[in-house]
């Protein structure tokens, strides 16, 4: 059996509560009595029991992520800027995949009946709207990612998905595109909807005719870059440009067009959104979303919301800016970078 607060006063000469006092920072211990107490359970090496702890002071420490899956390279770089604000308070972050054999409502609220978690950080296409409300009921701290503030009293934190296409299609303009393919995410998709937006935008004020035939769903995966592609191609679709609404549909839209014998960006300019790492070791122009900051901010709202009685300061959408990186994929006679899927075909 383990340690307990009683060995370690029995072993410095001081009452259990004593002890407990000093693990957790109460200001009603004196320096020598709190000095002679870290020392015996250094000595003993004494790990403090923290379900135990939770039940006394009703915190986990923990802040619980809802995710639908962890592919691409998006959630990794959120949860990771989440885990270093939450770190940073001295918090944990707890990730929950929801979906497929999941039940999500079971998944998500058991955390917090469990006393598993203090908070919810969750993607707009994990958990329903009726959990949302259901969790808001019982009063729990919450922030939606990627996703309208729906019930509006919930934060959120999203890219400017909307002004970040706009910019995209305009750079394929300026580059001599005016064929341009919008592959799109699926439609109940909220930074799917909000890009696809963008783009429409982007072409009226271009003054650029819409066509149906140049907006195709790449379900935001690369493989469905590439079928789109061969859709294109198959249906002898002319296009210039293609902006897709994240990078792995864009590469799979460039690995299929130069297994198709088309150069990238002579005869077809590429650019994504995301701006992941293999959109950069590729050289793939890309819309940057600085994705850490994302989950910084979610976190630190769903912190924040932790410790404050009233929360409705907190309410409504944070925005965080995108901007156009242009690398190889784009850069149509200008410069000497190469796009690296111009080396392979398959």
């Amino acid at each position: 059996m383990g340690l307990t607060l009683e060995d370690v006063g029995r072993y410095c000469g001081v009452s259990r509560s004593t002890v407990s006092r000093v693990i957790n920072a109460s200001p009603l211990v004196n320096e020598k009595t709190r000095r002679k107490v870290l020392d015996a359970i250094e000595k003993l090496g004494y790990a403090p029991n923290f379900v135990a702890q939770s039940l006394m002071t009703n915190r986990t420490e923990t802040i619980a992520v809802a995710l639908p899956d962890i592919t691409g390279g998006v959630y990794p770089e959120i949860l990771a800027g989440m885990d270093e604000e939450a770190g940073r308070l001295g918090y944990h972050v707890l990730v929950v995949f929801v979906g497929g054999t999941r039940p999500e409502a079971k998944t998500v609220e058991k955390l917090i009946r469990q006393r598993r978690a203090d908070a919810v950080v969750c993607m707009a296409t994990a958990v329903s709207e009726k959990v949302i409300r259901d969790l808001m009921e019982d009063n729990v701290p919450l922030v939606r990612l990627a996703g309208p503030a729906i019930p509006p009293s919930v934060p959120g934190v999203a890219a400017d998905n909307r002004g970040g296409a706009r910019a995209a299609v305009r750079l394929l303009h300026e580059r001599g595109c005016r064929r341009i393919l919008h592959l799109r995410g699926p439609e109940s998709n909220y930074d799917a909807a909000e890009r696809a937006q963008g783009y429409l935008d982007a072409l009226e004020e271009l003054g650029m005719a819409e066509d149906d035939a140049l907006i195709v769903d790449g379900a935001f995966a690369r493989e469905g870059g590439r079928r789109a592609i061969r859709e294109i191609i198959s249906a002898d679709v002319h296009i210039d440009g293609v902006f897709a609404a994240n990078d792995e549909m864009a590469l799979g839209a460039a690995q299929e067009l130069v297994a198709a014998g088309r150069r990238i960006p002579d005869d077809v300019s590429i650019i994504g959104f995301d701006d992941i790492d293999t959109a950069r070791f590729a050289g793939l122009s890309s819309v940057r979303v600085e994705l850490r900051e994302v989950g910084r901010t979610a976190a630190r709202l769903a912190l924040g919301m932790l410790s404050r009685q009233h929360r409705d300061d907190e309410a409504g959408m944070f925005m965080l800016p995108a901007r156009v990186v242009e690398r190889a994929s784009t850069l149509r006679g200008i410069g000497k970078q190469t796009f690296m899927f111009n080396e392979f075909s398959e």
